[in-house]
């Protein structure tokens, strides 16, 4: 791998290790779907995500447990589980870009969510009344396409008003999801798969502990909704004009690629 293979994916993780660390979420619901626009398989995208999701998240969790409400037994015993056995079955099996448009349609909801507080008290009683349900979708969601996060937006903009709240409980899941993706794509792929993707991991606590934390502490909670629903809003879009196959980032990424090299060869 050249040197600008190896730095071009450290300079997105860089920029999502940083909404992350403000949101709670950003390295799988955006980062995924970045990836595979650029030409990524999914155990490729899964290898380089998950260390540095699964760092941010640990120092979110461990630095902020004041902050944490009670989590359903439902992630336990439903979620988790659904999770593994769905992982499972997609890295043998492409199910990424059919559910696309369901993701995108995730993520709009999650966004209409936070503009409307009608919508928010109508969709906090229906996963209040459905939690085992929902929690089931979130894991399959999540094991199939890496981008479950999008329901788990839903769920932190409808339940969660305060900041604090809504990105503890954000990373404490993902933590927990990251777990278990980990264990299953070393079970199935072994750990070759992560040997990038471990270089890049020091990169997201980095960013976590020098920027992105500070930028949660000085992003007032009107902001940091309104950033977050437009973080939503982009990656709904995108999604769908993927899904339509009106939008890939491959060409660019290979030109992108063509041309360093060639400015390398003629030094």
């Amino acid at each position: 791998m050249g040197s600008f293979e190896f730095l071009f994916p450290a300079l997105i993780i860089l920029v999502l290790s940083c909404v992350q660390s403000v949101f709670g979420m950003g390295i799988f619901v955006f980062g995924t779907p970045t990836f595979l626009l650029l030409g990524y398989s999914f155990s490729e995208t899964l290898g380089l995500l998950l260390p540095a999701s699964f760092i941010i998240s640990v120092a979110q969790v461990a630095l902020h447990k004041e902050y944490r409400p009670p989590v359903s037994k439902s992630l336990w015993v439903i979620c988790l589980p659904a999770i593994g056995a769905s992982l499972f079955i997609s890295i043998s099996a492409d199910f990424v870009r059919s559910t696309y448009f369901m993701v995108a349609c995730a993520l709009f909801v999650a966004a209409a969510a936070r503009m409307s507080p009608i919508l928010k008290e109508k969709l906090r009683l229906i996963i209040q009344n459905n939690l085992a349900t929902y929690h089931l979708g979130m894991g399959v969601l999540h094991g199939m396409t890496n981008m479950g996060g999008s329901l788990l937006g839903v769920m932190a903009a409808t339940v969660h008003t305060e900041k604090v709240f809504a990105r503890y409980i954000t990373a404490f899941y993902y933590l927990a999801l990251v777990a278990v993706q980990i264990i299953v794509v070393i079970v199935s792929e072994g750990t070759q798969v992560f040997e990038n993707g471990i270089l890049y991991a020091p990169i997201g606590l980095v960013i976590y502990l020098i920027v992105g934390n500070r930028l949660f502490r000085h992003v007032g909670n009107e902001r940091f909704q309104s950033g977050m629903t437009g973080f939503l809003l982009l990656y709904a879009g995108i999604l769908s004009l993927k899904w339509l196959d009106i939008l890939s980032l491959k060409p660019l990424n290979k030109t992108i690629m063509s041309r360093f090299k060639l400015i390398t060869d003629t030094k």
